[in-house]
């Protein structure tokens, strides 16, 4: 009796797991932000179809940009434009809203403020009002304290640029369906943004001008990227790495730019990095993140690292490899670093 109570047992909770697993996920119909009060923003995204908790939903507060991952859920038409609302009150405080579906069921929401904050977010949930004409919402109301910083002040000889064009020599970095490496677009898109940066009166730094390893082939990964942190000279202002993504699934597309976490400055040029690259790149935008890559963390200027486009998309693979298409990257390249200094770093 013990045994076959124990059996059965053991399949409930088999079952309760597969049910689990396989829950029907819900769709995001709608994300609407508005503001609570001056210090108060509040964004509602709607659902329906299943059930979300808790567990479901996860955020991140840094520096001004609320990411927000939805766990089982479906994006809808949220990942266009008409499925997404900024009302008045809140656009003196939200820059822009942005979604992707990363994973499948996985739905990632960026919220990009315009002002560099930091806050308490608190996470409820609404059930559906007919009445109200109100589905299924999650509520996130973020309360923000505005980061105080002050301005850069740069003169003419301070203005170097560095870039690193990522991988090189023996290090080919990732590879598209048609044999167009990594290496070979971040150079060349480095080399174009030379260019356009000299023109400009800058100073540009490359941590590689050809196709080679900068420390030495076969040393371990710390050091080659270390030997490209080191070709940064001590009045460096902007330290500007330059890559391809690259994803087991040929499908994965879009740009996204780096920060390192807390760094103020260096969020401030990637936002504009991505601005840049959204408008002359025209690929779909992964957002603006927070990531603990070598060359940032160990940068000793602002820094910021992009991610072009996939090179294992065949579409954009096809785009990066094209002299045109790396010529508009470069200028939206050069185009953020006019903005950064013409603003005096921040807005």
């Amino acid at each position: 009796m013990l045994r076959k109570f124990l059996t059965c047992f053991s399949l409930l909770i088999i079952l309760a797991a597969t049910s689990t697993a396989f829950a029907k996920p819900a769709e995001i119909t709608g994300i609407n932000a508005f503001d609570l009060d001056k210090e108060t923003v509040r964004i509602e995204i709607s659902y329906r179809g299943g059930k979300l908790d808790s567990s479901s939903v996860s955020t991140n507060l840094n520096l001004g940009i609320l990411n927000v991952e939805l766990h089982n859920t479906l994006p809808g038409r949220v990942s266009r434009v008409s499925g997404t609302q900024i009302k008045a009150g809140a656009r003196n405080f939200i820059d822009k809203i942005l979604t992707n579906e990363t994973q499948p069921k996985l739905t990632k929401v960026q919220i990009q403020f315009k002002s560099f904050l930091e806050g308490d977010v608190q996470v409820s949930f609404e059930p559906s009002n007919r009445s109200a004409h109100k589905a299924d919402r999650i509520i996130i109301d973020v309360k923000m304290t505005e980061i105080k910083d002050e301005p850069i002040e740069f003169d003419g000889a301070d203005r170097v640029i560095v870039l690193d064009p990522g991988h090189g020599g023996s290090d080919a970095g990732a590879i598209g369906p048609s044999g167009v490496t990594e290496k070979y677009v971040a150079l060349e898109v480095s080399l174009k943004a030379r260019e356009l940066l000299t023109a400009s009166g800058y100073q540009v730094v490359m941590t590689r001008t050809t196709d080679v390893d900068v420390a030495a082939p076969g040393v371990p990964d710390s050091t080659e990227l270390q030997a490209r942190v080191d070709k940064a000279p001590p009045n460096a202002a902007l330290f500007i790495s330059v890559h391809c993504n690259a994803f087991s699934n040929g499908k994965a597309n879009g740009m996204e730019t780096y920060y390192a976490p807390t760094a103020v400055k260096g969020a401030r040029l990637a936002r504009l990095l991505n601005e840049e690259l959204e408008r002359l790149g025209g690929l779909s935008n992964r957002g603006v993140k927070a990531a603990r890559f070598y060359v940032m963390t160990h940068s000793q200027c602002p820094a910021s690292l992009i991610e072009l486009g996939f090179i294992t998309n065949p579409r954009e693979e096809q785009l990066l490899a094209s002299d045109d298409y790396q010529q508009k990257l470069a200028q939206a390249i050069t185009n953020a670093v006019n903005r950064y200094f013409n603003q005096g770093g921040f807005d």
